[in-house]
């Protein structure tokens, strides 16, 4: 039986067993979560690299999900999933481990009226 966080009292520590596994993978999301940094592209920008995850993240609209690029270089890049990127990428069937190329072509206007991000996606 488990406890909620909320509903503990000031009762002892309770043993518990710790899978080396997943504490291994838990330390390796903390260490890469540190130095995630966000992909802030300029017009023309190409990101290339192999989608290795997601995260939610607190956004300008609120909590939102980006997905984790890691570059050749060995750095991870978060990318805010928009529901058209999102939309993109599913159409090419991406997954982890996929290769994928963004390029960012700049912020354009919708014949509404709305302000978007037009990018190329690629996915290989």
């Amino acid at each position: 039986m488990t406890q909620s966080l909320t509903t503990l009292d000031n009762s002892l520590p309770a043993p518990v067993a710790i899978d080396p596994d997943r504490l291994a993978r838990l330390e390796e999301k903390a260490r890469l979560s540190a130095v995630i940094e966000p992909w802030k592209p300029e017009p023309g920008d190409t990101l290339t690299g192999a989608i290795v995850g997601s995260r939610k993240e607190q956004g300008p609209f609120g909590p939102q999900h980006q997905a984790l690029i890691q570059r050749p270089d060995g750095s991870v890049v978060a990318v805010w999933l928009t529901a058209w990127l999102l939309e993109r990428l599913r159409a090419e069937d991406a997954e982890i481990g996929s290769l994928v190329a963004l390029t960012f072509h700049g912020q354009e206007q919708s014949k509404t009226g709305k302000r978007f991000n037009r990018m190329t996606v690629v996915v290989g």
